[in-house]
């Protein structure tokens, strides 16, 4: 959802370099850092304050006021070539402010001005001030700036118009950031790439210690089962398809230029891709939302959204939505026309129905008389969804009548509404949509052709305010990706508190029912100022039946994944351990491990730490039914031991997530003794749809009962163990760890 408005890139260029997101490498390696991104999610900027803290705001940025209340980054590039690139807006003209380039050089701009100011040692201006000709830009108005620097030359660019060349040093910055000075500052993005000190930045991409990374990439697609990371996306909020001869390709807005579509395509299932290139152009600039989808005929549609200012908006800024057709045949695309005006967050349903060949768009769109909450009555936010459809191909266009819109019913970090709408055609013709919404559901409409549509109402699949996606196979099947998190220790936070798990399930029988509920992409354990999360997926099926899915938001979090839907209806599973603690999360804490205890067995060990929680959790197949056996082994500075068998995935840190579990065991009262010595566990649980039970067993003992807390709609899917401890040394370890649900 999040927009920009005024656009500052400032480049220090780099002959050869090339950006490693997000991670550390080698001392003298160029790379990449986010330091602030998408502010609406509530992601800690990797920044720190001289004054008060900037504000997060839900139009995506942050908002700094005063002069000498600055925003400045953790790390500073070193001696050498570097490029940094902001987004931010200067909401009133004539307010000067200044981009921070060491300690005492600052580029000093102002909507409105006729010229800017260089000072400092940075720019060789000790002695006085460098005055510069400004570009003829507005308040609130989209701007581009580019600051080139090789060796010890400058070059200042304006929306790609030469503004300033001139000499600067090549020595470290020392700091960097924004100073507000006598305006206010609104910053989207602040992103820095060069050479930096390796000491104190964080981990490499894909670098968890636990989870799905820890795989290897497949040789061939024949052989692809667990979900594996094939390599990183381009950008946030790519789409996939697979064309008629089984190729895939992937689209993603050109960055950071955001004037075009550029495209990678793949003739073996997604292991290998093309250098990328550009698509198509656009008549103006992208975030990031598009959507493409290939038609029966063999053309290829995409709908991206382009931005402008005006009325019809939010707070003065469009973005609006663009149709291209590649016809079957063609080689250039369609020159792009507007088909939705006003202001469009992120487009996730854009389909063909098979029976009438109609294409479906469903967007959600700002109303901008919506943008504060009311004074009284019910708030919906300030979006609604809505459909538009074409019957000639996308030649025209004629909006739904039907305006779906969803009440807020509870305070949350965000006002959206009803927004970014996910579709697809059922076998009896009706097409079924999902929303996204801040209650912890995703909510649902349906339609008998694209045309007219019910009224929303709540699903039963749990969701972090995060959209969902969903893909026919070839077979018939189903398959729904959602992120199934929540956080009950800060529940009204943004995103529910996180995305950090990306879940897929399949349906046989057109969403009667579902199986599986399995992590598929992890969030990546780097810290960072940026965007962050699995969320955003668009999924392909290969020719050989396997699923190909572009995910994940930030540098170093956005992936290609692959999978075989068929590992979501497993019925039995192991923790083999072979690669490590591959199906194990542990967010909010660390240190998991796999180790070989006695009688030459693996298990995972989960280490004791004195303050706050320590814990993991353990995937598998969801059910209603099932048994799950292990031997544990508790030491006795191990504290207030809890394991959940729940239907949802929570961060370690989550000091609630135990309470609303579907069933929470303590160690202490199912017999399970804090003794230093391995014990075998089976866990029984039964009717967990109806509020059931679960039967309790340790060494072979008369089980314990212990009733549901809760009823859980699908049944369960995870384990999760949590415990306090009064040292920092010894772990619990969880070895021999099986599930298995009936067939």
């Amino acid at each position: 959802m999040t927009p920009s408005i005024f656009r500052l890139r400032v480049c220090f260029w780099l002959a050869g370099w090339s950006a490693v997101a997000g991670g550390a490498t080698a001392q003298g390696a160029s790379q990449t850092i986010t330091f602030v991104a998408n502010a609406e999610n509530q992601t800690k900027p990797r920044v720190r304050y001289t004054g008060h803290a900037w504000e997060a705001d839900q139009g995506g940025f942050l908002a700094g006021a005063g002069r000498g209340h600055r925003l400045l980054t953790e790390v500073a590039p070193d001696a050498g070539d570097f490029r940094i690139e902001l987004e931010l807006s200067l909401p009133a003209a004539n307010r000067e402010a200044a981009l921070v380039l060491g300690g005492d050089s600052e580029l000093v701009f102002a909507a409105g001005a006729k010229g800017w100011k260089l000072r400092g040692r940075f720019f060789r201006a000790g002695d006085a001030p460098l005055e510069i000709a400004a570009p003829a830009i507005k308040a609130g108005k989209s701007f581009a700036l580019v600051v080139e620097r090789k060796g010890e030359g400058l070059t200042i660019l304006a929306d790609g118009a030469v503004v300033h060349r001139g000499a600067c040093s090549a020595a470290a910055l020392g700091a960097l950031g924004l100073d507000p000075g006598a305006g206010t500052v609104r910053l989207y993005t602040f992103v820095a790439t060069g050479v930096f000190a390796t000491s104190r930045l964080a981990a490499k991409p894909f670098g968890n210690p636990f989870g799905m990374q820890l795989r290897r990439a497949p040789a061939s697609s024949a052989v692809v089962y667990e979900p594996v990371v094939l390599r990183g996306a381009l950008t946030n909020e790519s789409a996939i398809v697979r064309l008629a001869d089984g190729s895939l390709e992937t689209y993603s807005v050109t960055k950071p230029a955001s004037d075009s579509i550029t495209v990678q395509r793949s003739r073996d299932g997604g292991l290998t891709w093309s250098e990328p290139q550009v698509a198509f152009t656009l008549p103006g600039r992208a975030y990031y939302a598009l959507q493409v989808l290939a038609a029966a005929d063999g053309a290829r549609h995409a709908a991206v959204h382009v931005f402008g200012e005006g009325p019809g908006g939010y707070r003065g800024r469009l973005y609006e939505v663009y149709h291209s057709k590649l016809a079957a045949g063609a080689t250039a695309w369609s020159a792009p026309q507007r088909i939705v005006p006003g202001y469009i967050g992120s487009i996730r349903g854009f389909i063909q129905l098979a029976r009438s060949g109609r294409l479906v768009l469903a967007v959600g769109r700002a109303i901008p008389a919506r943008e504060q909450p009311p004074k009284s009555g019910p708030d919906f936010g300030w979006n609604d969804s809505f459909v538009y459809f074409s019957d000639d191909q996308g030649a025209t266009w004629r909006q739904s009548p039907d305006v779906l819109s969803l009440e807020l019913k509870a305070p949350n970090a965000t006002r959206y509404g009803a927004v970014e709408p996910v579709l697809l055609e059922l076998r009896d013709g009706r097409v079924w949509m999902l929303v996204r919404d801040r209650q912890g559901r995703l909510m649902q409409s349906f339609s008998a052709d694209g045309e007219r549509w019910s009224p929303l109402d709540r699903t039963s699949f749990i969701s972090s305010d995060s959209p969902a996606a969903l893909l026919r196979l070839r077979n018939g099947k189903i398959v729904l990706l959602t992120n199934a998190c929540q956080n009950w220790t800060d529940p009204r936070s943004y995103a529910m508190g996180g995305r950090e798990v990306l879940h897929a399930a399949i349906s046989a029988d057109e969403g009667k029912t579902w199986r599986g509920f399995r992590e598929i992409l992890h969030e990546t354990d780097v810290v960072s100022g940026g965007d962050r999360g699995t969320a955003y997926p668009t999924l392909a099926e290969t020719l050989d039946g396997k699923v190909v899915v572009v995910s994940g938001q930030g540098q170093g979090k956005r992936a290609i994944v692959t999978f075989d839907p068929r590992w979501l209806e497993e019925r039995a599973v192991r923790d083999e351990l072979a690669s490590g603690p591959a199906a194990w999360t542990q967010y909010g804490d660390e240190g998991l491990r796999v180790e070989t205890v006695e009688g030459g067995a693996r298990a995972v060990a989960i280490p004791l730490k004195a303050t706050g929680l320590c814990g993991a959790l353990w995937n598998f197949p969801i059910s209603a039914e099932g048994e799950l056996r292990a031997k544990i082994l508790i030491p006795a500075q191990a504290k207030a031991v809890r394991l959940s068998l729940n239907d949802h995935f929570n961060r370690i840190d989550d000091k609630h997530a135990a309470e609303h579990a579907v069933f929470t065991l303590e160690a202490a009262k199912i017999g399970l003794p804090a003794d230093g010595r391995a014990h075998d566990l089976t866990l029984t649980w039964s009717r967990a749809a109806q509020a059931g039970e679960v039967l309790v067993s340790v060494d072979g003992k008369t089980p314990v009962r212990v009733a549901a807390r809760r009823r859980a709609e699908f049944g369960v899917n995870y384990l999760r163990v949590e415990f306090r401890a009064d040292a920092d040394t010894g772990h619990v370890t969880i070895g021999q760890l099986s599930a298995q649900v009936p067939r």
